[in-house]
């Protein structure tokens, strides 16, 4: 699927309705040419003043000739019928793929972006975007984890009057800073002209810690009161090994997580392909079971790499709206035993 596809649909999918009204009619006169426009409509099911106006449009653009006998195609008219049926064939290609994901991970919605080579986190991000915006309402307290793909969401974001409250999903995980939370959370925040709270926390730290900072930083408790609030989480999704890499996770906990076939990790959780946890972080802020209670939640992951990471998280979830790549799809689609489309 290229870049076109995926705006037509997502953007302005009016212009692909009109685009497979189109079709139908092209579709038609490579079989039964020449036609009447009054037959044509009742063997395309559209009503005749549609297919005058289809025609008019096709025909000044070259694809149809009208003579006396009827509706003709013309040689540009016939060489077009191909190409547009490749074109959508993909799109429906997709669309089921995305409703057959969705059924199988008992969720509310996939969404299926290109993987467009090094510009796929970017397209993840811009999708990602788009949806917040059509979530937003004003003064919504907008919950955003870490990571790279999450960074990309707040960059491909445009300067909207929104007014949110942006909160790091949770403390922060990894040195790279432009992909912290707090970072992230504030940038978006700032596209969509809201504010933003930071938690200076590190994630991991003991329960002990995490207590005895609550209790004496009032700060610490009045953010986490606001994140329990959200009204729209959006969070990354990551391999388990890697990210416990990132979070350098004591050799016991890496053992316990290969033992148990650990192979995603999201907002701490680390998890198996079935959703079962394995291990989990300490930390204030959200994981995957107050997800339950949030209004709106959004997933972003992309990569063949993370299939499965992607399943054993959704599985955890049982509801939000997931955007990932074909790769991903591909692979989830393999795993998950759907049959080829």
């Amino acid at each position: 699927m290229n870049e076109f596809l995926m705006i037509c649909e997502r953007i302005v999918p009016e212009i692909v309705s009109v685009l497979k009204e189109r079709y139908k009619i092209l579709n038609h006169l490579v079989y039964e040419e020449p036609i009447g426009r009054r037959t044509l409509a009742t063997a395309t099911d559209l009503p005749e003043r549609t297919v005058r106006s289809h025609i008019e449009l096709m025909r000044a653009n070259g694809l149809v000739d009208i003579y006396k006998p009827g509706i003709f195609l013309t040689d540009e008219g016939h060489a077009i019928v191909p190409k547009l049926r490749n074109f959508l064939n993909e799109l429906d290609r997709i669309n089921e793929l995305e409703h057959r994901l969705t059924e199988a991970l008992h969720i509310d919605r996939v969404i299926i972006t290109p993987t467009e080579g090094t510009l796929m986190v970017k397209k993840l991000g811009f999708a990602a975007a788009k949806l917040l915006q059509e979530l937003l309402e004003p003064n919504s307290v907008v919950a955003i984890s870490g990571g790279s793909t999450m960074a990309a969401v707040a960059e491909e974001m445009p300067v909207l009057p929104f007014n949110p409250i942006g909160v790091p999903a949770r403390g922060g995980v990894g040195e790279v800073v432009e992909y912290q939370a707090n970072v992230i959370a504030s940038v978006l925040a700032e596209r969509l002209r809201g504010t933003y709270k930071m938690l200076h926390l590190p994630d991991g730290l003991s329960q002990d810690s995490l207590h005895m900072l609550i209790t004496c930083e009032p700060q610490i408790k009045e953010i986490g009161d606001l994140i329990s609030r959200t009204d729209v989480l959006l969070f990354g999704i990551g391999t388990a090994m890697r990210m416990a890499d990132q979070r350098h996770i004591a050799d016991d906990v890496r053992k316990q997580l290969v033992d148990n076939h650990a192979v995603g990790e999201a907002l701490g959780q680390y998890r198996d392909i079935d959703g079962k946890l394995i291990y989990s972080t300490n930390n204030i802020g959200l994981s995957l079971p107050d997800v339950a209670k949030i209004p709106n939640v959004i997933a972003v992951a992309g990569g063949q790499d993370k299939s499965s990471a992607i399943i054993g998280v959704m599985r955890a979830c049982q509801k939000g709206i997931l955007i990932i790549d074909e790769q991903a799809a591909e692979g989830m689609r393999q795993l998950l035993q759907i049959s080829a489309l």
